[in-house]
């Protein structure tokens, strides 16, 4: 009485759901990003912060895992380059090496 257990394989999904995902991963960190630093840091600067993070693990394996961390790491940077600053005063510092 051997009995095998048949695994049912599922369809792979095509490239579109993962383009789904991957712009529901933008929106949810754009999200956190806004309600972490939208105060401190104009959002013309979060959406460079994003553009910017996207390009980058864009160049790694995994562009999905290590998107959310290098858009965090990128607004920290921002965040610290504006110091005390007013995010919406432009006659102080410069952000070249900010994003």
């Amino acid at each position: 009485m051997n009995r095998r257990t048949k695994l049912i394989a599922t369809q792979p999904q095509s490239l579109n759901s993962l383009a789904h995902l991957a712009s529901n991963l933008r929106r949810t960190v754009s999200t956190r990003l806004m309600r972490e630093f939208g105060v401190r840091v104009p959002p013309a600067l979060i959406r460079r912060v994003l553009d910017d993070a996207t390009e980058i693990a864009q160049e790694t394996g995994f562009p999905n895992l290590f998107f959310p961390a290098l858009a965090e790491e990128k607004a920290r940077l921002v965040l610290t380059s504006l110091g005390d600053h007013h995010p919406y005063d432009h006659t102080g510092g410069t952000l070249s090496h900010a994003a």
